[in-house]
């Protein structure tokens, strides 16, 4: 069983059904409200030594289609240079075909819904809808490092280093408290400070979940 694991890394068809769920969702949305959009969106306002920055509705509601499209090409060439690599460099250094279509499940099946969310909500706020869009983006990107967290640890666990897999599960628990509490406290607080408080946790954590294993002294 295990040889077949290592060997065969099978089709990620739960992150893939949820890719093309969440393309069609868009692509939906903004057929819905393209004629409602303005012919040139604002998306910087003039600053002192900045100049305005203005894109038409068409580029509007097409850059996270087109964003989606490049990331599902991006985990599948990644997948094909992992194959290419897997030969030339040491086994620790780089996953088996089963945890890479894991790795590769777990963010098509996160990522998507969470361009969606703020696909939908930049388009129904800039076609006048009253839309709560910051709110509604924070808790999406506090469900996103929660579903991170509870995955990451399971997917290609540092077993070549010692207590690699318990401080990945530790820290993955703490990555799901950080979510869970960025998505609550998004209706309390400034969503974008709890977003950005969110973020910077969550990269604290996932760092130390790799430093601290390669940093404890071994016998």
């Amino acid at each position: 069983m295990r040889v077949t694991e290592r060997r065969r890394g099978g089709v990620p068809w739960a992150g893939a059904v949820v890719s093309v769920l969440s393309l069609i969702a868009m692509v939906v949305i903004s057929r819905a409200v393209y004629d409602s959009l303005p012919e040139l969106v604002t998306t910087r306002q003039a600053r002192p030594g900045t100049a305005e920055v203005r894109v038409t509705r068409t580029v509007l509601a097409t850059a996270a289609p087109v964003a989606l499209v490049v990331l599902v090409a991006l985990m599948a060439g990644s997948g094909l240079v992992a194959e290419r690599l897997r030969g030339l460099v040491p086994p620790a250094l780089i996953g088996s075909p089963a945890a890479q279509a894991r790795s590769t499940n777990v963010l098509l099946a996160l990522l998507p819904p969470f361009l969606l969310v703020l696909h939908g909500g930049m388009l129904l706020r800039t076609a006048g809808h009253d839309f709560p869009l910051e709110v509604t983006v924070a808790v999406a990107f506090g469900l996103l490092i929660a579903g991170l967290g509870h995955a990451l640890p399971r997917i290609h666990p540092l077993r070549f280093v010692p207590g690699a897999e318990r401080a990945q599960r530790f820290g993955g628990h703490l990555m799901m408290a950080v979510g869970g509490c960025c998505a609550v406290a998004a209706f309390f607080l400034p969503p974008m400070f709890v977003s950005i408080a969110a973020a910077l946790a969550a990269g604290a954590i996932s760092l130390l979940m790799v430093l601290v294993p390669l940093a404890r002294p071994h016998s």
